[in-house]
């Protein structure tokens, strides 16, 4: 299972979940954050842009990263209500 995650809050709760891949925006990622959980063990993947769920079409591009890369997964996707 693939989880796109919007908000740093969530990746805190998404992380505890075994076996998952996680993907998220730099907006909820750093570098180093990034860097510090994949040394970890955690299979997360950080774009280099942020993602915030509000633009339709960027949510789609992130969505077909994923599906090339994750092609028989089932991708979850935070939401994430216009502020």
């Amino acid at each position: 299972m693939v989880y796109l995650i919007l908000e740093a809050r969530a990746l805190h709760e998404v992380i505890k979940f075994p076996g998952v891949a996680i993907w998220a925006g730099s907006n909820v990622l750093t570098e180093l954050n990034h860097k510090e959980l994949v040394a970890e063990g955690f299979n997360v993947t950080r774009f280099n842009h942020p993602i915030s769920g509000v633009n339709r079409s960027e949510l789609e591009e992130a969505l077909e990263t994923i599906k090339e890369h994750h092609p028989t997964e089932s991708i979850w996707v935070q939401y994430a209500s216009q502020p």
